[in-house]
C-alpha cells in the first residue's frame, strides 16, 4: 500500500492571515508546486512561450478576479507572502484548471478527467453524499493538502486543495458541498477561476447563495458545478466562460466527466480526441454504478477504484506511453458526508491506499 494520507492545515481569520499561515507552513511545497507548474506550462504551450509573456498575458485574468473576489484574492497574496513567492506565480498555479481552455495549451488531453457524483440518500442513514476523484498531472499529487479554515467573515469550511491554491472542493458548517469537472470550452476569457468560484460556493449559507457563485459573472472558462445541502438538495451546473446550463437529479443518484450533458452547451464545447473517449467510458461505468440500490460511503470508494477501461478508468492510472510525471492519473478520491460535516479523503489512487476521515470539527 502506498501513502495516501494528506496533511491538514487549521488557520483562521482574515483573508490575508489565512492565507499567510497556508504560505508559511507548505513553504517548500508551494515553491516546487510553482516550479513544476510553469514547467509543465513551458512543456505543452503550442506556441513560443518565455517567463515574461506568460507573466504579462496572466494580468487580464489578476484583474478580472480582483474585482469579482477581492477577499479571496487577498488571500492569495497572504499565501504568496508567507511562502516568498511571486504573487504572479502564486496566481498562476491557482488557474491550473482555467489553462485547458486556451487552445494554445497542448495540457488537456488524457490529464485532466475528474469523475463527480452525488447520491442525495444513503442507503441505511439517509445522508447525502458527494464526491468525486481528482485527476490532473501525476506530479501533482505530491501537493495535496486539506485546509480547516474558520475565516473572521463566513462559515467554517473543509477544503481539499493543492499548495498554494485556494480551493478545489470541499463542504461547509452549513451542509453545502461542492466537487467539480473539468469542462473544455470555447470562449474562454479573462474571468473567475474554478478556485475562486469553489471557495465562493463554500462561503455561501444556503445553496441559493450557493448557486449563484457559479451561474452569476463571467468565468474563466468551462467547468461543471455538483453543488448539493445536506438534506439532499442537488443542483447540477455546467458552464462555459458565457453561458450555463442547469441539470437537476430529482432526488436521484447522479454523476458527472468531462463532456457536457446539455443539448444547449454542444456548440461550445471543445471535443478533445486524446480524452474525449475517456471521459465517455468513465460516464457509463458510473451510470452502471449508481444504480445500484445499496448506495453508501462504502460502496462509494469501491466504485473510485474502479477500472473499467483501464488505465483511462474512473480510478485513473494514465497510459504507459504518458511521460511519468505528465501522466494523467488520480492524484486524490473523496466522498464528503454532508450532514457530519466529514470528508473521507485518498490521497492518490483508491486501489493504492486507505481513505482517511476529516471532521470539519477539530
Amino acid at each position: 500500500m502506498n501513502d495516501t494520507s494528506i496533511p491538514l492545515l487549521d488557520t483562521s481569520g482574515t483573508p490575508s492571515a489565512m492565507g499567510e499561515a497556508h504560505g508559511e507552513t507548505f513553504r517548500d511545497l508551494i515553491h516546487e508546486h510553482i516550479a513544476c507548474h510553469r514547467d509543465w506550462i513551458f512543456e505543452h504551450s503550442a506556441v513560443p512561450m518565455d517567463e515574461g509573456r506568460l507573466d504579462e498575458m496572466w494580468q487580464p485574468w489578476i484583474e478580472a478576479n480582483q474585482q469579482a473576489a477581492p477577499d479571496l484574492v487577498e488571500e492569495m497574496r497572504g499565501i504568496a507572502r508567507g511562502a516568498d513567492v511571486s504573487f504572479d506565480h502564486l496566481f498562476q498555479v491557482n488557474s491550473l484548471l482555467d489553462l485547458g481552455n486556451f487552445r494554445w495549451m497542448d495540457c488537456v488531453g488524457g490529464t485532466v478527467g475528474c469523475t463527480c457524483f452525488v447520491v442525495p440518500h444513503e442507503a441505511e442513514t439517509g445522508q447525502t453524499l458527494l464526491g468525486q476523484t481528482y485527476d490532473l498531472s501525476a506530479f501533482r499529487q505530491r501537493f495535496n493538502i486539506v485546509l480547516r479554515i474558520q475565516p473572521d467573515d463566513g462559515p467554517a469550511q473543509l477544503v481539499y486543495s493543492l499548495a498554494g491554491m485556494v480551493g478545489l472542493a470541499g463542504l461547509n458548517e452549513h451542509g453545502l458541498g461542492i466537487n467539480i469537472n473539468y469542462l473544455s470550452s470555447n470562449d474562454c476569457q479573462p474571468g473567475t477561476l474554478h478556485a475562486v468560484i469553489v471557495r465562493q460556493v463554500l462561503g455561501a449559507a444556503n445553496l441559493a447563495d450557493a448557486v449563484a457563485a457559479p451561474t452569476g459573472g463571467t468565468r474563466a472558462g468551462g467547468s461543471h458545478y455538483l453543488v448539493a445541502d445536506d438534506v439532499g438538495h442537488v443542483v447540477s451546473v455546467e458552464t462555459t466562460a458565457e453561458q450555463f446550463a442547469l441539470l437537476y437529479p430529482d432526488g436521484e443518484p447522479y454523476g458527472h466527466t468531462n463532456h457536457y450533458l446539455s443539448d444547449w452547451l454542444q456548440p461550445r464545447q471543445v471535443v478533445r480526441s486524446s480524452s474525449i473517449g475517456s471521459s465517455i467510458a468513465r460516464y457509463t461505468a458510473l451510470r452502471k454504478f449508481l444504480q445500484r440500490d445499496d448506495l453508501d460511503r462504502e460502496t462509494l470508494k469501491s466504485m473510485t477504484a474502479d477500472h473499467s477501461s483501464y488505465p483511462r478508468s474512473i480510478c485513473a492510472h494514465g497510459g504507459p506511453d504518458d511521460p511519468e510525471l505528465y501522466r494523467g492519473r488520480t492524484i486524490a478520491a473523496m466522498i464528503q458526508v454532508l450532514g457530519e460535516r466529514t470528508m473521507h479523503i485518498c490521497g492518490g489512487c483508491a486501489c493504492e491506499g486507505p481513505y482517511q476521515a476529516i471532521s470539519l470539527e477539530a
